[in-house]
């Protein structure tokens, strides 16, 4: 496991805060109402089944994943129960039909949904790291909750064991009550060389 110290944790929590709040301005206004966010927390994690998250693991989800590399890599992904993502949904194209009747439309929708809240996050933590990341195209899944993520990340060729990095934030539509959360998955690797990064984004400002 990783060790962050108390202002480590802060800065990497603040990264994320700036990039969130930027990605529900956006939102606020696809959707017509206000978006509230929690704080982001974070986790250090070996196995997904620690995370918390899956105390319904048969739960239908509907997920946008998007892979990123640069100074660290990793995958971001956003995720939301499937209802829930069909009520957004519903929000976006500003449409009063029939939840089932929206499933064609999902996937679209969801991806430039996925697209403006993972990208918002990455970009933030860039910008203020001074490190490019670049972002694959984002995928669309639907499954359960517990096919979310595998048990084990990263490939043989790893030495240090993995580590999940969970990032949890509720995005929460006032009128409609729909909320997802974010997860950011990187091995030990990338979260060590993040971690160097932040501090010496901490040495830096407190000069």
């Amino acid at each position: 496991m990783i060790d962050l110290t108390d202002l480590e944790k802060d800065t990497i929590t603040e990264l994320i805060n700036i990039g969130v709040g930027r990605a529900a301005a956006s939102l606020s206004e696809m959707v017509d109402q206000p978006v509230e966010l929690s704080v982001p927390s974070i986790d250090f994690i070996a196995r997904f089944s620690d995370a918390g998250l899956i105390a319904a693991p048969n739960e239908v989800v509907s997920a946008v994943k998007q892979s990123f590399d640069g100074p660290f890599q990793g995958d971001a992904l956003l995720v939301f129960p499937e209802k829930r993502s069909l009520e957004l949904v519903r929000r976006l194209l500003k449409v009063d039909v029939p939840l089932d009747s929206l499933t064609d439309l999902e996937q679209e929708a969801l991806m430039e949904v996925g697209n403006i809240i993972l990208n918002a996050c990455l970009g933030s933590i860039a910008n203020v790291l001074g490190s490019p990341i670049n972002c694959a195209m984002p995928e669309f899944r639907k499954c359960e909750t517990r096919n979310l993520l595998p048990e084990e990340t990263g490939t043989a060729a790893q030495k240090a064991p993995p580590v999940l990095m969970i990032l949890h934030v509720q995005f929460n539509l006032r009128q409609d009550d729909i909320d997802g959360y974010v997860l950011f998955v990187m091995d030990l690797v990338s979260i060590q060389t993040m971690k160097e990064l932040v501090r010496k984004f901490i040495e830096q400002t407190l000069q």
